[in-house]
């Protein structure tokens, strides 16, 4: 990656340019959803434009632990929640993201809030993408893991049972993704359509 200003060539996760101090990880805008008149912030990551925090839509089949976390979806839920222009990201698109933010190893740390995270889980919100610990649950209203660990729905499917996820936990900086039961409630991160 280099710097706009000067043309240094710099780490994918550095956030200020050493040499001359522009700030050189993400742009954001504003993007509101016509639905709920939900507001979010959003980022330019590589080649990617996310929304900087969890889908709140409240559609059938989510449930929602606090409000700060954003709503949990099902798979099947998940796979149609995002608004008109922004899809649920593959496992794919997912991974082109964590590769962006330093690699498996310390994408988590790179993309995790600075604040939040129980037992210093905190990370360093180098793209603000302000990943939060929002936790898991399932359809009976269970939710665990909150201030802990976050999970994300990917739209990639892995059999009638199971699909993919991406996921971040307090006590390690990388990310990691996973196959879990679809009945599972998840996180959304909503991805723009190219």
């Amino acid at each position: 990656m280099l710097c706009s200003n000067c043309k240094e060539k710099l780490e994918n996760y550095m956030n200020f340019c050493p040499y001359c101090g522009t700030k050189v990880s993400s742009s954001s805008d504003i993007f509101t959803d016509p639905r709920d008149r939900n507001v979010y912030k959003t980022v330019k990551i590589g080649n990617q434009i996310w929304m900087a925090r969890n889908l709140t839509y409240a559609a059938e089949g989510s449930k929602c632990y606090e409000k700060k976390y954003g709503r949990l979806y099902n798979w099947t839920t998940a796979k149609n929640a995002c608004p008109a222009g922004w899809h649920l990201p593959t496992n794919k698109e997912w991974l082109e993201l964590v590769v962006f933010a330093g690699g498996v190893v310390v994408a988590g740390k790179n993309l995790k809030t600075k604040h939040g995270w129980d037992d210093f889980g905190n990370g360093l919100d180098v793209f603000d993408f302000a990943a939060l610990p929002a936790g898991l649950g399932d359809s009976e209203g269970y939710f665990d893991d909150t201030g802990y660990s976050a999970r994300w729905w990917t739209a990639s499917e892995i059999n009638s049972q199971c699909a993919y996820s991406w996921g971040m936990d307090y006590d390690f900086d990388g990310a990691h993704w996973s196959s879990d039961n679809k009945s599972s409630l998840f996180s959304i991160r909503c991805l723009q359509n190219l």
